[in-house]
């Protein structure tokens, strides 16, 4: 070997954990040397970036924008954080909540108390009780309503002596100002000032669920049962994603909004409430504390958990499907109010059938499973809820559905109703033209000023019981009543066969005219006069009931002349007749004799032109008021006329409608005690 091949040239390099191994190549020989210390390994030369200054600040300007951003970003976020902690603009003063009126008016059983200072209205809110709970009542109070900001806010109460808005009272405060929910009841705000401590939350106008389920007069399809037990399983769900167990769960603390939304309330906020529970509870509420408590826990000041939310939902749940009071009213023990047979108590009291009992009571029976660990989620409870469900529309649309029904109801109750109304018009109508005239009665009813007409010409008749003073001594009232009663009852059958209009009785005086209120020319003489005799007639027949021996003789006077007629009187109002007429008329009563028809010359000279009637002169009479008068005595009708009546009363023609409606109304009305049938109109 010479000097001349003595070549030396790294072959390679191994980098180890303890050495660096190089192999050499010394001309036609390897060698391996080893370096015992540690040695970096040897970073390969790039050479010069090939990249312009350019190209390297478009690429590294965003990327220092981008972190920069992230970073003031998560500084921002954390700056917001701490505000919302410090912020104190939740807090209310109680001053500036009012008396709320409006929701007085509209609520019947809302009262006014007077909270804290009473120097001014602004210290008053409304309750919706008329009374508060007392100790063995089994009723709870209601929530506390005021005026804030222009709108309704329910109050809550808290009769803490001391209070101090401390760092864990703030986070309480932040955390539920974060939450908004459609199911739960918005946090407004508080009051912080002793000894008007309260929480301010939204205010919903249904009342609690547990007021909607006992009201009986409030129909509940199954439809707004599975909607409420949906709702409380979604509101409670998104209170426990945020990490809040409610521990306070029952039908009362779950509110109806105006849409039929039930929300929950009173969530959160445990430390703020502290004091919430320092005044003693009735008996009612310390058993419908025990009812609703898991049995896991011992007493009430265990923390609340998840588990016992769902156990508390699972008395909810009941009181849904049997729609009673959680606690029974009669005394037992606690394990038998939250212990019951399912299938009996769903079926004891509801208004509809479950439509899937089976599903609904299991998932009663998993809510308040005695292990809180085999309990479901709430939103596992949500999903089943909502599977077994069948009627999967919003409570507003349900609503709208029962009001379209309700409204096709209404119109056939109203179109009943509405003939109901026609028929007792009807009846209103004819007894008031039974006592007034047609015209006349419809003038009143339409307000107009009636005014006094006056008839030229028209026929009065009077008559009276002959003995009447001594027939009434040897009476009682009553058969007094019962025998005038049956006669007037029977002359108001005949006249209604004329002419004519019955203007009154007084005592055994019977009062009748023609030609008034509707003129007939002369007609009205023929009319009163075939009328008088057909009285006298049926008096011949008629038998006093309560002396069925003694012969009835009236005695009757007719006379013709001009009358005024008018109404007399707002309260009771009569139809009178006035003038020289009705006196004279009187006068021929007065004189006449049993059995007989007194006349005077101007009614006879008109029967005698109308003719037909048979009348004899009595004489000239001493008339008192009118001197001599010459009178004559109606006797009957002539021969040719009743002949001409019986030939028409042969040839009956067919009753026309009114006709009919007469005779029904007579049929109607004779059955009623001191009823008189009226004339015609």
């Amino acid at each position: 070997m010479t000097q001349t091949n003595w070549t030396a040239k790294v072959v390679l390099v191994h980098a180890g954990l303890t050495s660096l191994i190089a192999h050499i190549r010394v001309g036609r020989m390897q060698v391996a040397l080893e370096a015992k210390s540690t040695v970096q390994p040897a970073v390969a030369d790039c050479g010069e970036c090939p990249m312009t200054p350019t190209t390297k600040l478009a690429i590294g300007l965003p990327l220092s924008l981008l972190c920069l951003c992230v970073t003031l970003t998560a500084v921002w976020l954390r700056y917001q954080k701490q505000k919302l902690f410090w912020d104190e603009s939740w807090i209310i003063d109680f001053d500036k909540i009012k008396q709320d009126h409006e929701a007085r008016m509209t609520m019947g059983s809302i009262i006014s108390a007077h909270v804290g200072n009473s120097n001014s209205n602004t210290s008053c809110v409304t309750a919706l009780s008329c009374y508060m709970a007392q100790p063995g009542s089994r009723k709870t109070p209601f929530t506390f309503t005021g005026l804030y900001d222009g709108r309704t806010v329910a109050i809550k109460r808290i009769q803490s002596k001391t209070f101090s808005l401390s760092k864990t009272i703030r986070q309480e405060v932040k955390q539920v100002r974060e939450l908004d929910h459609p199911n739960l009841c918005k946090f407004i705000g508080g009051c912080v000032e002793v000894p008007n401590v309260a929480i301010v939350t939204e205010y919903c106008p249904k009342g609690s669920l547990n007021d909607v389920l006992l009201n009986e007069e409030i129909p509940l399809n199954w439809g707004f049962r599975f909607s409420f037990a949906t709702d409380i399983a979604r509101g409670i769900s998104y209170l426990h994603q945020h990490k809040i167990c409610h521990g306070r769960l029952k039908s009362l603390n779950c509110v109806l909004d105006d849409r039929w939304v039930c929300k929950i309330t009173d969530y959160g906020l445990r430390t703020y409430r502290r004091d919430e529970g320092a005044e003693p509870l009735s008996t009612y509420q310390q058993r419908l504390l025990e009812v609703y408590m898991p049995p896991e826990f011992q007493n009430s000041n265990m923390e609340p958990t998840l588990a016992g939310d769902v156990f508390s939902y699972s008395i909810i749940l009941l009181e849904i499907a049997t729609r009673s009071d959680p606690v029974p009213a009669e005394e037992s023990n606690v394990d038998s109010a939250w212990c019951r047979p399912l299938p009996e108590l769903i079926s004891s009291k509801a208004d509809n059938t479950c439509p899937c009992p089976a599903e609904y009571v299991e998932l009663i029976r998993r809510c308040r499973s005695h292990n809180p660990a085999h309990r479901p989620t709430f939103e596992q409870i949500r999903k089943f809820v909502h599977r077994i469900n069948p009627i999967k529309v919003s409570p507003v649309d349900m609503m709208m559905n029962l009001m379209e029904k309700y409204s096709k109801h209404l119109e056939v109750l109203v179109a009943e109703r509405t003939q109901d109304l026609m028929h007792e018009k009807q009846k209103t109508d004819r007894l008031l033209y039974s006592m007034l005239p047609r015209q006349v009665a419809d003038d009143l009813r339409q307000g107009k000023p009636m005014q006094a007409q006056s008839y030229v010409s028209a026929t009065v008749f009077f008559s009276d019981i002959v003995g009447f003073t001594q027939l009434s001594s040897s009476s009682t009232p009553y058969q007094v009543v019962d025998f005038l009663n049956k006669l007037y009852t029977t002359f108001d059958d005949i006249i209604d066969n004329y002419d004519v209009y019955k203007v009154e009785t007084i005592g055994d005086a019977y009062m009748v005219v023609s030609g008034v209120p509707l003129e007939n020319g002369i007609l009205h003489a023929a009319e009163i006069a075939s009328m008088a005799l057909d009285l006298v007639g049926v008096c011949r027949t008629f038998r006093i009931p309560h002396k069925p021996n003694t012969q009835l003789q009236i005695r009757a006077g007719i006379h013709s002349g001009p009358v005024v007629a008018g109404v007399v009187g707002t309260k009771m109002p009569r139809y009178c007749l006035f003038g020289d007429t009705v006196n004279t008329a009187s006068r021929m009563e007065s004189t006449s004799l049993a059995l007989k028809i007194q006349s005077s010359c101007s009614t006879f000279y008109l029967l005698e032109e109308i003719g037909g009637y048979e009348l004899q002169c009595r004489g000239t009479m001493q008339v008192k008021g009118k001197g001599d008068m010459v009178t004559y005595w109606l006797e009957g009708k002539k021969t040719s006329l009743v002949s001409k009546e019986a030939d028409a009363t042969a040839t009956k023609h067919i009753p026309t409608e009114t006709e009919t409606e007469t005779e029904t109304e007579t049929e109607l009305y004779s059955s009623v005690p001191g009823f008189l049938s009226g004339g015609p109109d």
